[in-house]
C-alpha cells in the first residue's frame, strides 16, 4: 500500500496547520449607521442631506424667509396671522383710542400697518382671508378694548365703546381694505403668475 502512486506533487499541498485567511475589512460606517461614509461632495447643508437621505431638519433650524415683493418672515399661517393682528389693534385701540393730537391719530395708522403686514406676513397661497379681514379686525380690536377698559359693564356703554369709534374709523378701513387687496393680489399672482380676477369670474361663469 505504501507503493500506490500519489498525482499530488510532493512538499506543495496546503497544510493543515496553516492559519485561514484574515477577514476582509468593513467598510467605515456613516453618521446615520447605513455603512456609507461622508461624500466627497458632501456640502454640510442639513437641506443637501435631508434632499438625499430623506430625513428630517434639524429642529434648530427655521424656515427660510418668503421671496419676493412684499413677503415678511417665513409665512405664517392665516389664522395666527389673523389672530396677532387683532389682538395687537385691541391693545393700540386700549393705549392710543381716547388720546387727541398725534397720540390720537397713531391709532388709525398702527391699523393700517397691522393689516398690511398680515397680508405680508402671510403665505402666499392663503392671502385671501387676511386681505379682506380689515373691517374684522378692527371691529374685534376695537371689542378688546372696550372688554379691557370696562365698558363691557353696561350694555350701553359697550355699544358706544364699540360702534362709535368705528363709524370715525371707516374711511381707515376702506382704504386698509384696498391697500390689503392690492398687495394680495400682486403676492398671488407672484406665486400663480397670469391669475387675474376677471380671468377667475370668465372660469366660474363657463363652470
Amino acid at each position: 500500500m505504501s507503493d500506490r502512486w500519489d498525482p499530488r506533487p510532493r512538499g506543495r499541498g496546503p497544510s493543515r496547520s496553516a492559519a485561514p485567511p484574515p477577514p476582509a475589512p468593513r467598510p467605515p460606517s456613516g453618521p446615520d449607521g447605513s455603512g456609507r461614509g461622508p461624500s466627497r461632495w458632501s456640502t454640510g447643508s442639513w437641506a443637501a442631506g435631508s434632499r438625499r437621505g430623506g430625513g428630517d431638519a434639524p429642529a434648530g433650524r427655521s424656515r427660510p424667509p418668503q421671496s419676493g415683493t412684499f413677503a415678511v418672515g417665513p409665512g405664517y399661517p392665516w389664522p395666527l396671522v389673523v389672530l396677532g393682528a387683532v389682538v395687537v389693534t385691541g391693545l393700540l385701540a386700549w393705549l392710543l383710542l381716547h388720546r387727541g393730537g398725534l397720540l390720537g391719530l397713531m391709532f388709525p395708522v398702527g391699523y393700517l400697518v397691522v393689516c398690511m403686514l398680515g397680508v405680508a406676513m402671510v403665505r402666499a397661497e392663503a392671502v385671501a382671508v387676511p386681505a379682506l379681514a380689515a373691517p374684522v379686525v378692527a371691529f374685534l380690536g376695537l371689542v378688546i378694548a372696550a372688554i379691557v377698559t370696562g365698558d363691557a359693564a353696561s350694555s350701553t356703554l359697550f355699544l358706544l365703546g364699540v360702534f362709535a369709534p368705528l363709524a370715525e374709523l371707516f374711511w381707515w378701513m376702506l382704504v386698509a381694505t384696498v391697500a390689503c387687496l392690492v398687495v394680495g393680489l400682486l403676492r398671488f399672482r407672484q406665486v400663480r403668475p397670469g391669475w387675474s380676477p376677471a380671468a377667475a369670474l370668465r372660469g366660474s361663469g363657463a363652470a
